[in-house]
């Protein structure tokens, strides 16, 4: 191997950061309005803009990727059986294994490195109840391919897109298509502001389930909301 100071390292993935002076107007609002943990102005303002950018009704932010997969699987009921992809980043099994679900590995096809659609049915037992397939590196699984399946076998789809944040088809966003999905900014993600801000977006019926998990507490308004109903 050659170590010679002349060489320069050839990186996998690095991220593009904006200057950093743009992000000091937004610093000083934090700094001077004190609000650090959850539903404050900025958490709010991102969440509209990803809805309104991802074409979704409901999503919710999290400290980490790991927490969004969680918390899905929580808000959605999940147990038994998943079937999911081999080829991913730890976390994907962590998730099931952490709700006391018993990962179930299909074959990927070799071509896409995604989760193979063909492979699907002859992993199914009477005791699986979800898919959980990954777009891999920006790349779109067979979501028709796949959610044919899972209705077929009443099945709920949640999809790990940590590498494929605004990945649209024939103009449509991914995450609008399917049950859940959780979509991941840190890197070697595709959005890489200072390795936070995962994003899950989820349906009507498990969005009230998944802020309250989220929260621990009931659904909680915005600030400005909650003071006004305090001064009452």
């Amino acid at each position: 191997m050659d170590n010679s100071p002349d060489k320069k390292p050839i990186y996998v993935t690095q991220p593009h950061l904006p200057p950093l002076e743009e992000f000091i107007p937004y610093l000083e609002k934090i700094w001077g309005n004190k609000i650090l943990t959850n539903c404050g102005p900025f958490h709010h303002q991102l969440e509209a803009a990803l809805c309104e950018y991802l074409g979704v009704e409901h999503l919710a932010l999290f400290s980490n990727g790991t927490l969004a997969l969680v918390t899905a699987l929580q808000a959605l009921r999940i147990t038994g059986e998943v079937i999911t992809t081999p080829y991913s980043f730890v976390a994907t099994a962590h998730s099931l294994l952490w709700n006391g679900i018993k990962p179930v590995f299909a074959d990927i096809d070799p071509l896409t490195l995604n989760l193979d659609p063909s492979r699907i049915e002859a992993a199914i037992t009477p005791q699986t109840t979800a898919i959980m397939p990954v777009h891999c590196y920006g790349n779109p699984c067979d979501v028709d391919a796949i959610q044919d399946i899972a209705d077929r076998y009443n099945l709920k789809v949640i999809y790990d897109a940590a590498h494929s944040f605004g990945v649209r088809d024939q103009g449509a966003a991914y995450c609008a298509m399917v049950t859940c999905l959780y979509s991941a900014f840190m890197q070697p993600r595709y959005l890489t502001p200072l390795k936070v801000g995962p994003s899950f977006a989820a349906t009507p019926k498990s969005s009230v389930i998944l802020t309250i998990l989220k929260t621990l507490v009931l659904l909680m308004k915005p600030r400005s909301q909650r003071l006004a109903s305090m001064a009452r």
